[in-house]
């Protein structure tokens, strides 16, 4: 007997007992060659995966006996790695190197040589079963151990062996697969590595190569350990964030370096890795203290309770008193949320559907959604407000109160859930609320995507968040549900930061455009009534404000004009005043003081002549034109007033002052129509009726670029700054200004104009404004609308006059703290500033701004502040749900682009995995990219036939 046949008789013996693949007569062995037995991490050997399938040990480590002449090579596969023996007698590398036919594991990395490059059927004419490649398309060196270059082989990299790079390995043609900085294995020289002793495990003292952030404090592992150079441009553009200075450097292992009790990401506010101005040092103790510590301080934190589900893409911010939480599922499907909290007495319904066709923005959805929502309880009192959340999707806010009787205010959530949800199921728990009466119901309106609507309503009893509840814990409860702050997306993460600041000075200067047209009386009135409240609360702010008043007649000419055209009244401070130009038959008498209005703490002074418009300068009365214009009256006393008084000079009563906010405040029961710098048409003239705008209109658009939308663009006004436009105008499809005595609706002769929605679109001139500028846009149509939309004027004006934040908060973990409060007698929580618009702070998520009110206010000069939170990380991109490329076949969550393999990138327009331009730049020397098959193919010098 020969030495081959001796051989070929032991391996068959070997074979029977532990294997089902066999040799054949000539000495191949057809069936399973699990893997190379000398590689200790690899199938077969020690510590490997069991043997591989067969589970089969051979007796020769060098490998199975192979002969280059052997002329059935093409046909015979001896150690079963998917090559035949031909192709890898013959095959050579670039490098020069060939695989070994007897071999499975060439390279000993792990994987065998087939897997390695995308290969999972046998040979033909041979029975050998291959393991199969779960993603053809990643595919690595056979003959090169460690085909990235990092430092841990390709076996360690690809744990299970299956050659995908599934959630939890590093990724085989990436030295940085978290793109960090750092190299995924051990340190080579001067570059740093994560997996220190490269066995593929997260020791102790080491960071994660899966993880981007290992302690979750918020800085890049990369930032932490001084890296300044990205090691992957190609795939890590985006996302590498060098350290800013490498002299110093924190431990990506321990959340808190200096175990001062705040998180080295929350100390170092933007996570650059240097001490910028007003940041706390993560490597000094001494520096959490006062302000700081109070509310910085881990211990000290205040908590939140996370919601989420994937198949509403939602995740939710909640305070712990939101014990109860249900999913709400049509046909076993997740499609939302709904919970309660006992404690503060607020519901909330939350979820996501596909808005209705024609909607594309907010308010279409608003529009489409609101009779739904008024089946289960007549609406009124409308706000609302067009805004972008923290995560870059159009939004709108609306407020509205709804009809309850006897409703139970659970009962009318589940009512919410049935009319919106059709068909699911469900519910708050059966037992009662005990909370009956009317509610306020705060709409939450995200258009992600004209695939994906989200919308979140926050249901309270009206009393319990009006008048003198307007600042109840109850009130700031929902506003933070509807405000935007409290949602992300489902894989959404979150960090901590600390921010210490003094608060900025604020000014802003209020002008308010009033149409004193025939039908306005009743309107002026219940404006003049909510001054008060309006003086108080900005009083009681840290904000210098003034009002002024023009009327829409202001820019009109003189034929047509009335006594109030080019009239101001001027910039003032006294809140009688301001309510004289709107108290009906106030006039200036003869001490030069405006009639009627009351006369402490001062008096309504008045200049007696015409100077300052109609009444001697006290009602504005209602003698305007009655084609109003009230957006031309706006644009010309903008002009007029600017650029205004420097700061450092004395203000001037018909001036803005520089660098002081500039609000219009829009009041009037007829839309716009300006027809010119200095005239008004009816219905703006040719082809115009009370529900369509004529042709001779001023653009929209005119005015949009005047007062500015926030684009790019700079605003075209003589401030070069935004204006914030608000209006308190008749409501879009609504009938207002009728003939005394008539019912006013959409049939009625005698309405004024204003023009009806077309497909569902809103036509209005003034909203259109007021939408591009982010105001709040209110309803005229009763003094309770007047007095809601003025409201939340103020409190959009306060909110937005405060302290900006660096990054998105959620607004139930806002924590705040300050050194010296102006009444410490009053507010004693100095360490813990109540939210509070009596004597605290508040907090509009909409602005990402902090405001404060009363006694609790910093006092006056260079005092700390302190503010805590928690923030949204925004690392998901597809605004249809789940993650981008989640449906294809190619996704994988562990890596950044979220498709498998370095050399494929996710086309989020078609949400599906496409091939990067030369495939990513990965394939690297000896390599080249395949375009047809998105492929690194190594480069060989002999390319036999391959028999498959």
């Amino acid at each position: 007997m020969s030495p081959r046949q001796l051989i070929s008789a032991a391996l068959l013996a070997v074979c029977m007992v532990v294997t089902t693949a066999c040799p054949d007569s000539s000495g191949t062995a057809p069936g399973t060659r699990p893997g190379d037995n000398t590689n200790p991490g690899g199938p077969g050997g020690p510590g490997g995966p069991g043997g591989g399938p067969g589970g089969g040990v051979y007796p020769d480590p060098s490998g199975l006996p192979t002969d280059p002449n052997d002329p059935n090579n093409a046909r015979k596969d001896t150690d079963c790695d998917g090559l035949s023996d031909k192709y890898e007698f013959e095959t050579v590398y670039e490098n020069g190197l060939r695989t070994d036919p007897g071999v499975a594991d060439s390279d000993h990395d792990g994987l065998p040589d087939g897997l390695e490059l995308g290969i999972d059927k046998p040979v033909a004419g041979t029975s050998c079963v291959l393991p199969q490649d779960a993603d053809l398309q990643t595919n690595t060196s056979p003959v090169m151990a460690d085909t990235d270059g990092d430092g841990l082989p390709d076996g360690v990299e690809d744990a299970n062996h299956n050659g995908r790079v599934d959630e939890g390995e590093t990724h085989p043609l990436l030295r940085d697969s978290d793109c960090d900085g750092l190299l995924d294995g051990p340190s080579q020289g001067s570059v740093k590595g994560e997996d220190l002793n490269g066995n593929g495990r997260v020791d102790k003292d080491e960071t994660d190569p899966r993880h981007f952030d290992t302690d979750g404090d918020g800085i890049s592992d990369g930032v932490e350990l001084s890296v300044t150079v990205n090691l992957d441009e190609a795939n890590c553009k985006d996302v590498f964030r060098p350290d800013m200075d490498p002299s110093s450097s924190t431990d990506p292992t321990n959340e808190d370096t200096d175990g001062d009790g705040i998180s080295d990401g929350a100390e170092d506010t933007n996570q650059n890795g240097r001490v910028d101005e007003g940041e706390l040092n993560p490597n000094d103790p001494t520096d959490a203290k006062g302000p700081v510590a109070e509310a910085c301080k881990a211990e000290n934190l205040r908590p939140v309770t996370f919601q989420d589900h994937k198949g509403p893409d939602i995740k939710l911010a909640l305070p712990p008193t939101f014990t109860e939480v249900t999913p709400i599922t049509v046909g076993g499907e997740t499609r939302g949320l709904v919970g309660y909290d006992s404690t503060q007495q607020v519901a909330f319904l939350a979820y996501r559907t596909t808005p209705k066709a024609g909607d594309t923005d907010p308010l279409g959805d608003e529009e489409t959604l609101r009779p739904e929502i008024e089946k289960r309880g007549a609406l009124s009192n409308r706000t609302a407000q067009l805004f972008t959340t923290w995560d870059g999707f159009k939004a709108l806010q609306a407020i509205y109160q709804q009809s309850g009787g006897t409703t139970d205010l659970k009962r009318r959530t589940d009512q919410l859930v049935d009319t919106l949800l059709p068909g699911s199921s469900g519910r708050l728990s059966s037992a009662a609320a005990n909370v009956v009466g009317d509610f306020r119901v705060q709409a939450l309106y995200v258009h992600r995507s004209d695939k994906s609507l989200v919308v979140l309503i926050a249901v309270t009893k009206l009393t319990m968040v009006t008048n003198a509840n307007a600042g109840s814990p109850t009130a700031f409860s929902a506003k933070d549900l509807a405000n935007g702050s409290a949602l992300a997306q489902f894989n959404e993460s979150t960090a901590v930061q600390c921010e210490r600041f003094q608060l900025p000075s604020a000014r802003v200067d209020f002008i308010f455009v009033v149409d004193d047209s025939g039908s306005m009386a009743t309107s002026q009135q219940a404006l003049a009534k909510t001054a008060s409240t309006a003086v108080d609360a900005l009083n009681a702010s840290s904000l210098d404000w003034r009002m002024s008043l023009v009327t829409s007649s202001y820019h009109i000419s003189a034929s047509g004009g009335g006594p109030n055209r080019g009239a101001i009244r001027r910039f003032t401070r006294n809140v009688n005043k301001v309510k004289a130009w709107l108290t009906q038959n106030s006039t200036c008498g003869s001490n030069k003081i405006c009639s009627i209005v009351p006369t402490t703490p001062e008096s309504a002074t008045c200049p007696g002549d015409t100077s300052q418009g109609d009444k001697g300068g006290c009602w504005v009365a209602l003698a305007g034109n009655g084609s109003e214009g009230l957006l031309g009256a706006a644009k010309k006393v903008v002009t007029d007033m600017a650029p205004g008084t420097e700061p450092e000079q004395p203000e001037k009563d018909n001036e803005l002052r520089k660098g002081a906010a500039v609000v219009v405040v829009l009041l009037g029961d007829a839309d716009d129509q300006t027809s010119g710098d200095a005239t008004t048409v009816a219905n703006c003239g040719s082809g115009g009726s009370k529900d369509k705008a004529g042709s001779q209109c001023v653009p929209v658009p005119t005015y949009v670029r005047f007062f500015g939308d926030g684009s790019e663009l700079p605003p075209t006004n003589p401030t070069g700054r935004k204006v914030a436009v608000h209006g308190i105008v008749c409501p879009s499809g609504k009938a207002c200004g009728c003939d005394a005595g008539k019912t006013c609706t959409i049939t009625e002769a005698t309405r004024e104009f204003n023009p009806l929605p077309v497909n569902n679109v809103a036509q209005q001139r003034h909203a259109s404004v007021v939408n591009a500028s982010g105001g709040i846009l209110g309803s005229i149509l009763d003094d309770n609308s007047i007095q809601a939309s003025m409201d939340a004027i103020i409190d959009y004006t306060i909110g937005r006059s405060g302290y900006k934040t660096l990054k998105p908060p959620i607004g139930a973990s806002i924590k705040v703290a300050v050194a010296q409060v102006r009444e410490p007698g009053v507010c004693t929580a100095r360490a813990d500033v109540p939210r509070s618009t009596s004597n605290g702070y508040d907090f509009d998520g909409s602005a990402g701004s902090l405001s404060f009110f009363g006694a609790c206010r910093p006092q006056v000069g260079p005092t700390e502040v302190a503010v805590s939170y928690r923030y949204w990380i925004d690392t998901v991109k597809n605004p249809n749900g789940g993650v981008p490329c989640e449906l294809d076949p190619n996704y994988t969550p562990s890596e950044p682009d979220h498709c498998a393999g370095a050399k494929l990138g996710c086309n989020e327009e078609t949400n599906t995995c496409v091939c990067k331009p030369n495939c990513g730049d990965v394939c690297g020397t000896g390599s080249r990219c395949d375009m047809n098959t998105c492929a690194c193919r190594v480069i060989i010098t002999s390319t036999p036939g391959m028999s498959q």
